[in-house]
């Protein structure tokens, strides 16, 4: 019997150790597994629900560069600014080839001399007919003269020689008055022909100088300070590639922008839902993709009224325009970059705060894990607010515990 006792009494102090060694083990585990699992602490204060909502930057006043119109079709791109590319104004930002402008210019050049040839061509011939018809003129009045002088002692001449010498007068007369009344004619048909060949000149000197100025289109400056922003080629696809050097473009087109940078802001697409929840006025942070390092802060300058449909996804969603004016400019943002606009819609003071990570869902209750000494504690939380950082916690955890940022459930299996 003794025996038996002593057997009993090994395997029961037998049982305690393996029983100690569990525990011992599991918390030390605990500990170890409690120290890896990001924890962060309930607090109390201040609720602030944040509305979040992708924006892109824009310009109000922007500056168009447009392909100039020469008459012969497309022009190739010879060389063309970066996008992006800060430029001042006067500062070439496109140069296209010339070589068909200077052809045209050319044939211009040569027009307007062989007008030129023309007039003084016509004008010499008309000084040369002016001098013949003057002489005629000069030489008809002679005769005149003479045949006048012919006939003055008409009493002692023979009848007939007398009638002849008077029909001689008659016709001197008559040639003089034709000769003169064609040299006025000829005033007057080398005036007419002159005008036409001076229209002729006239055109031909306004299609040189429009030549020129095409030519002299052929670089586009800017007309402003600002930052070049290349519009995309719509005769390429898929989807439309930006303009490069070698493209060819259409007179009249929009080849690039020079936005004005200090008419910058920010515009964003509002769902109904949060559409519901913003009005203008309200304060609003905005953070661009390609300046993490910098908050902006702005207002709501305006929201659209009406919806409009968005078809840049599928099915279409119909959303509502928020205009986003800042408070100080970055020299760095540009227009078209992505940014984040993060705007306060809803506030309640002195309440209990845990952060919305810090909350699970586990069979359709919301649970937080309590870190204590063994180990953690997994809490039921009733909330009273949601929001996208921070829950009010109406009760389940107090301020000052340190609560798990992620599920330890797993590290502790």
């Amino acid at each position: 019997m003794w025996r038996s006792n002593r057997r009993n009494l090994l395997v029961a102090v037998g049982g305690l150790a393996i029983v100690a060694a569990i525990a011992g083990a599991s918390g030390a585990f605990g500990r170890g597994a409690a120290a890896d699992v990001p924890t962060t602490m309930v607090t109390k204060g201040e609720f602030i629900d944040y509305l979040q909502v992708r924006g892109e930057v824009k310009a109000v006043r922007s500056v168009p560069l447009t392909v100039p119109t020469t008459g012969g079709g497309d022009l190739q791109i010879l060389e063309l600014s970066k996008n992006g590319m800060n430029v001042k104004k006067g500062d070439v930002v496109v140069r296209f080839d010339p070589m068909s402008v200077q052809r045209t210019l050319n044939d211009r050049r040569s027009e307007f001399k062989q007008a030129e040839e023309e007039i003084g061509k016509t004008r010499a011939q008309y000084r040369i007919q002016e001098q013949q018809t003057q002489t005629d003129v000069t030489k008809a009045r002679y005769d005149v003269k003479r045949a006048e002088l012919d006939t003055v002692p008409h009493e002692f001449l023979p009848r007939m020689e007398r009638e002849q010498k008077m029909l001689k007068l008659s016709d001197a007369k008559a040639k003089l008055g034709e000769n003169e009344r064609k040299l006025e004619a000829l005033s007057d048909i080398e005036k007419a022909e002159l005008a036409s060949k001076l229209e002729k000149r006239d055109k031909a000197r306004f299609d040189l100088a429009h030549a020129e100025r095409q030519l002299g289109g052929l670089e586009i400056v800017s007309p402003v300070d600002g930052v070049v922003s290349i519009m995309p080629n719509w005769r390429q696809c898929c989807p439309p590639p930006d303009f490069k050097s070698g493209d060819r473009a259409w007179p009249g087109q929009v080849i690039a922008e020079v936005p004005d940078l200090s008419t910058l802001r920010v515009t964003a697409r509002l769902e109904e839902a949060e559409r519901g929840r913003m009005q203008p006025g309200q304060r609003a942070v905005v953070r661009a993709d390609a300046v993490p390092d910098k908050e902006l802060g702005g207002k709501i300058e305006d929201i659209s009224a009406l919806a409009r449909v968005d078809f840049s996804s599928w099915p279409p969603q119909r959303n509502f325009n928020m205009i986003v004016e800042l408070d100080q400019m970055d020299p760095r943002l540009r227009p078209g970059m992505n940014t984040t606009v993060r705007v306060a819609v809803d506030r309640v003071a002195d309440v209990v705060l845990i952060p919305a990570r810090a909350v699970f869902e586990k069979e359709g209750r919301s649970v937080a894990y309590v870190r204590t000494r063994t180990g953690w504690d997994e809490r039921l939380v009733q909330i009273a607010r949601r929001g996208q950082e921070q829950h009010v916690v109406r009760e389940g955890v107090r301020p000052g515990e340190r609560v798990a940022l992620k599920d330890p459930i797993p590290a502790v299996k």
